[in-house]
């Protein structure tokens, strides 16, 4: 297993990611929850600094996150830090999907345990023009301060698992839940998650279907590049530095010879040049690390999902 993924289930096809170890059957949020290896809680641990003269004193403003089976300390805190247990997060995400509306297909741990998520299948898909686009929501979690109780939506473009994150203004791409909040307070946020999601998605449709019909000319191309990696639309192609250079002639490849870029019905539009972009930053951006846990993080969390969004953001506000 990759080094960054601890513990890792799937059920059903494999990931688009490629990460994890198979298991029979859809899961509930129980079974997931230990087919994952999350069955695990943290607790929060005193600070004491020694100071040389005066002796050991408790540090009042700090704590440790610590997990009780290995007693691996995850992170400092603030003292009014409370941890969601995965077992808290998991049922909090049941009651958000438990009515029957949503499977779980993934579960897993990144960085020793640090950050936690699990992932489900929203059920119905979404058809683009031939394309088929599951509906997923996605929930993530932190041991160390660095994240709050996070769930997200995640479009995934089937013919080759694609994740399509993006940004909407008319609709919430994602939902944070502070440490800080009780346990009441967090299960009347659960009741409103599942409307946004489903509000995310329709507004999401309507944009995508919009993108597979607006022609994109090849003019057009080099600026949709320049607006995903982030560079000025009047810089010169000539003057960006020679990798950068390849990275987006590799964009502007797969956006022509990408998987499922065949389709007769999205070629020449936004949504083929969108989707071309999408298979670069998932497939082929390069990372410091080439394991594919590395490449999950960064198109969920990182530069990839950045690329995605500013690429998004241009075609949508295209006249």
């Amino acid at each position: 297993m990759p080094h960054e993924v601890e513990t890792m289930a799937y059920a059903g096809e494999v990931p688009w990611h490629g990460l994890g170890t198979k298991v029979k059957g859809l899961m509930t949020v129980h079974e997931a929850l230990a087919a994952a290896g999350l069955d695990w809680e943290v607790e929060l641990a005193n600070i004491f600094i020694e100071t040389k003269g005066v002796g050991v004193g408790l540090v009042e403003q700090w704590k440790a996150v610590r997990r009780l089976t290995d007693r691996k300390v995850f992170g400092i805190v603030g003292a009014k830090y409370e941890p969601i247990q995965n077992k808290d997060a998991f049922k909090f995400f049941d009651e958000v999907v438990g009515s029957g509306q949503a499977i779980y297909e993934t579960a897993g741990a990144l960085q020793e345990g640090r950050r936690i998520w699990i992932l489900a299948n929203m059920k119905g898909s979404i058809g683009i023009r031939g394309d088929e686009v599951k509906k997923y929501i996605t929930l993530t979690n932190s041991h160390d301060g660095t994240l709050a109780l996070q769930m997200f939506w995640t479009p995934i473009r089937v013919v080759c698992m694609n994740t399509l994150r993006m940004a909407l203004s008319g609709a919430r791409e994602s939902f944070y839940c502070r440490h800080t909040l009780n346990a009441p307070e967090r299960i009347a946020a659960a009741r409103e998650i599942l409307g946004l999601a489903n509000k995310f998605y329709e507004e999401w449709k309507a944009q995508a279907r919009h993108l597979a019909v607006l022609a994109l000319p090849a003019p057009k191309i080099p600026l949709l590049l320049k607006a995903a990696f982030d560079y000025p639309e009047d810089k010169p192609m000539g003057e960006i530095y020679d990798p950068m250079r390849v990275q987006m002639d590799k964009a502007k490849e797969l956006i022509y010879t990408g998987r499922g870029q065949d389709n007769p019905k999205i070629q020449g539009t936004a949504w083929q040049a969108y989707n071309g972009i999408v298979e670069y930053a998932d497939y082929y951006r390069p990372y410091r690390s080439e394991a594919p846990d590395a490449r999950l993080r960064g198109a969920w969390f990182g530069t990839g999902m950045d690329i995605k969004k500013r690429a998004w953001e241009y075609l949508t506000n295209l006249k």
